[in-house]
């Protein structure tokens, strides 16, 4: 397909477009049916960041309006691309066929979404996996010697109501990609070969999140300390820069390395804990046991580190009342913060071949395939009961001013043993909230050999 193109192509790449000024998917608050919450909007796309970091002749939207989008087609473009998850396509499908009715020669897609069925129609071209190495290659005929990490941050805020901006944390990959093979997850065949990303990239995104006032990084691995070694010397660059920090990886893994993690600025972490029965666990392959989770869970709260923990319904065993049951034995072993999903088979995964096979997958409304809703054919629960399941194991357990409310208060108390009281109070609960009115995260800011440019 790249032969098509001239050889300075005008390429634009974008998300799928938001229906109002607000209308951004919010990763904390949708775990939550009481206030006052977190909220962490997702306002920025860090696969498109990281390609125009790397690729700088390229434009991209961020979850433009779609005025917006349909006003930046008429600048003409020899190809647009998509980046998506399975959920954005009704909004896909449209911008496609905006595109082709603006004369675009080209249609791309990518990301989570372009495993679907649906990119391999509409699509002339899909790139698998993080692309910033092959397009260099394949559409600007020249070789990329290291992926350079751009600037992107969100912003915690506090839903209340009103919403009140807190805090700006930092996106930070390590490496990118899983090793695993958990058959529910699209990860292992988006990107099935983890990669490092470059310690001096790593470390000239932490200088400029430190030199714009951010000093708190979110570390977004599928899988934190897959390479033991590169990831040793990041943890170094976060406690040189001194850094507080949140990290995804497995409880198994955390729990072997929690007290020099926590010793060294480890503050948050989240992890798939996805069932409370062994055997589920052992058959969607998490490698793990429930004996490992309780230990987990008592050593992380010795350590004042907030733990959050993944976890999902829906398993073809369960029935409305072991799904309660099941709730009773997750509250009583006591993490901060539950994120709660249900299960759904996503495309090219085992599951997903699997139950299409055995059960159907029923549901026409993309909107549904955001790991909230029912979308097969369950043989024991029906869509409006699992509902009901996940509202109600919202409601017990993420309690605002209980399990939640008293993990912001152990993660203040390690933040005055390290601070004092003066340093808290103006370091944690004054400037941030300061910082973060006057701090524009989709500003897009990108860093070049010497420094930040916009």
């Amino acid at each position: 397909m790249a032969a098509r193109l001239n050889s300075n192509p005008k390429i634009l790449l974008t998300t799928a477009y938001r229906h109002s000024a607000n209308d951004y998917y919010d990763a904390s608050g949708v775990n939550f049916v009481r206030k006052p919450h977190f909220a962490l909007p997702r306002t920025v796309s860090t696969s498109l960041r990281f390609l125009k970091q790397n690729i700088p002749e390229i434009e991209i939207m961020e979850f433009p309006r779609w005025h917006e989008y349909v006003a930046k087609l008429r600048e003409g473009w020899d190809a647009v691309g998509f980046t998506f998850f399975h959920h954005d396509l009704a909004e896909i499908l449209q911008m496609v066929e905006e595109a082709r009715r603006q004369g675009i020669r080209e249609i791309w897609a990518g990301g989570y979404g372009g495993l679907s069925l649906e990119a391999e129609e509409f699509a002339d071209r899909i790139f698998y996996g993080y692309a910033e190495k092959q397009f260099n290659e394949e559409i600007f005929g020249r070789k990329l010697e290291r992926v350079q990490h751009p600037p992107v941050a969100m912003t915690v805020n506090v839903n209340l109501p009103p919403t009140v901006p807190f805090k700006k944390v930092g996106y930070l990959f390590t490496q990118r990609g899983c090793p695993y093979r958990c058959t529910f997850c699209q990860t292992p065949i988006h990107s099935p070969r983890p990669a490092r990303v470059p310690l001096e990239s790593i470390e000239e995104v932490l200088r400029y999140y430190r030199s714009v006032g951010i000093n708190e990084v979110w570390i977004l691995d599928e899988t934190f300390y897959t390479f033991p070694s590169h990831s040793e010397a990041v943890i170094d660059l976060l406690t040189r820069y001194n850094f507080y920090w949140w990290v995804q990886s497995r409880a198994d893994l955390t729990l072997k390395h929690l007290d020099d993690w926590a010793d060294r600025g480890m503050v948050v972490v989240g992890f798939g804990l996805e069932s409370v029965n062994n055997e589920i666990l052992a058959k969607i392959g998490k490698r793990t046991n429930l004996e490992v989770m309780r230990e987990f869970r008592r050593r992380t709260a010795e350590r004042m580190v907030y733990a959050m923990a993944y976890y999902m319904i829906g398993y073809e065993e369960d029935t409305v009342s072991s799904v309660l049951r099941d709730y009773v034995t997750l509250r009583k072993m006591g993490f901060d913060m539950h994120q709660l999903t249900v299960l759904t088979p996503f495309p090219k995964t085992p599951q997903w071949f699997d139950f299409r096979e055995r059960y159907g997958i029923f549901e026409p409304d993309y909107h549904r395939y955001d790991a909230r809703h029912l979308v097969w054919n369950h043989p024991q629960i029906t869509p409006s009961q699992m509902q009901m399941l996940l509202r109600v194991g919202l409601a017990n357990l993420n309690v605002p001013m209980d399990n939640y409310g008293k993990a912001i208060i152990r993660l203040i108390q390690r933040r005055l043993y390290d601070k004092g009281i003066p340093r808290l109070i103006w370091e944690e609960l004054i400037k941030p909230p300061i910082h973060a009115l006057g701090f524009r995260e989709r500003k897009q800011v990108f860093i070049p050999a010497n420094g930040a440019r916009g």
